[in-house]
């Protein structure tokens, strides 16, 4: 019998901004600001946090200046955004380290997770005609105590996208949580590979949102020290076999609500090395057939199990900091459909509908085969045949909500059989 690994937590911290006044008034005190001239104008800026926390967090900066500014940050973990780009979810929503403007203004200060143990500074500065003023900005680091771990608790809880963990194979599995500390990602981490194994989450219009545009937010994972995952910020260099891609297991497009919540997505633990034409491809396809699932009138909860296999690779990438990264050798998802109360298209299935798919990695990279269009009827297989492949459970706690024997039934199905995947 295989036991559970450790489940690891922690909470994220973002403030979504309300109000411009909460900013602008008073600004003075220890968490930062004090007033200078700026252009004839009372200078006052603010950010309300000090220290930042460990994990991507968004707050607004604001100050007063006449005439033309910039506004300049010390490191690439402090970044700058237009109100209106994270409001309105426009493309240049990811932040800079530079922004310039005319008059009295308000930004969104992102600061991204810090996966070290100890605490770093940065400096944000304001120009505007002869004067300037700097600020200070510093951020915890994982000592501080905010990173939370804890036990099993994540699986006694009974989430339906777990798959089956085995405490004797080395990984580890740790839950990524949005700012209510309600989860968004579970990943099986790799140590060896510095791949997650499998990255399992839930899936519904409320997960997916509508707040954002892709946030590129590249940044380490607060959860694991920063020697034991993938450094993604600057993208892969060549391995032993060329250039590839920084593939998403669950992708950016699966969590647009918040910043923090897209830019999650964009944790290296998330990454594995995907051939350029398979992953803006076929797979980008596959990609959107779920979401559209996820959004069906009649969908209550998509659950989702996005993963890679390693066994027999041969080719590997480096990161930014020269570590080694596996390339996998194959791809595979795989989808179990929770149906509405209202529905009655499964219920002889208990409520539920599964299908799987699976790809092998070098095959898929061929031309003729990544260009080729999506196909359900061809590619969709059984979750019971791709459990055979992968030689583990998914969707583990199936069993606990529908019973073992309708459980059985549903991974066994063919999908063809099915009317949920119109």
């Amino acid at each position: 019998m295989k036991m559970f690994a450790k489940i690891h937590s922690y909470m994220t911290a973002v403030l979504l901004v309300a109000a411009l006044a909460a900013v602008t008034a008073g600004c003075s005190g220890s968490s930062g600001g004090g007033e200078d001239p700026v252009n004839g104008t009372e200078l006052k800026i603010r950010l309300l946090t000090s220290p930042l926390p460990v994990d991507t967090y968004q707050q607004m900066l604001s100050f007063e200046a006449d005439g033309s500014w910039t506004l300049t940050t010390s490191a690439d973990w402090l970044l700058l955004s237009k109100v209106s780009s994270i409001i309105g979810g426009e493309e240049d929503a990811a932040g800079a380290q530079s922004l310039s403007g005319e008059g009295s203004q308000a930004v969104v200060v992102i600061s991204l997770a810090n996966a070290n143990e100890d605490s770093r500074s940065a400096t944000i500065t304001l120009k505007a005609g002869k004067n300037s003023k700097v600020l200070e900005v510093s951020q915890n680091g994982t000592k501080s105590g905010e990173v939370k771990t804890g036990g099993s608790a994540s699986l006694a809880a009974g989430w339906m996208e777990l798959p089956q963990t085995d405490a004797s194979d080395g990984f580890d599995a740790y839950t990524v949580r949005f700012s209510d500390n309600s989860r968004s990602y579970t990943f099986y981490w790799d140590y060896g590979n510095l791949v997650s194994n499998w990255v399992a989450y839930p899936l519904n219009n409320s997960l997916i949102g509508q707040s954002m545009s892709r946030t590129n937010a590249w940044a380490l994972c607060p959860l694991l020290p920063s020697n034991k995952q993938q450094d993604v910020s600057k993208g892969y260099t060549n391995g032993n076999n060329g250039h590839y891609d920084r593939g998403h297991q669950i992708p950016s497009a699966d969590r647009l609500g918040t910043f923090a919540r897209n830019a999650q997505t964009f944790y290296g633990v998330n990454m594995t090395p995907q051939n350029s034409g398979f992953n803006s491809n076929l797979w980008a396809s596959l990609e959107g057939k779920v979401r559209s699932w996820a959004t069906k009138t009649y969908t209550d909860t998509l659950y989702v199990v996005t993963g890679c296999v390693t066994t027999g690779a041969k080719y590997y990438v480096l990161d930014a900091s020269s570590k080694k990264v596996t390339v996998p050798t194959a791809y595979f998802k795989a989808v179990l459909l929770h149906e509405k109360s209202n529905s009655s298209r499964f219920a002889d299935y208990g409520g539920y509908a599964a299908c799987a798919f699976w790809y092998d990695h070098e095959e898929y990279s061929a031309a003729g085969k990544y260009n080729a269009a999506f196909n359900f009827d061809n590619m969709a297989i059984s979750v019971k045949d791709l459990e055979a492949k992968l030689g583990y459970k998914l969707f583990v706690n199936l069993d606990k909500k529908a019973g073992s024997e309708m459980a059985e039934k549903i991974k066994a199905r063919a999908p063809k059989e099915s009317q949920g995947w119109q």
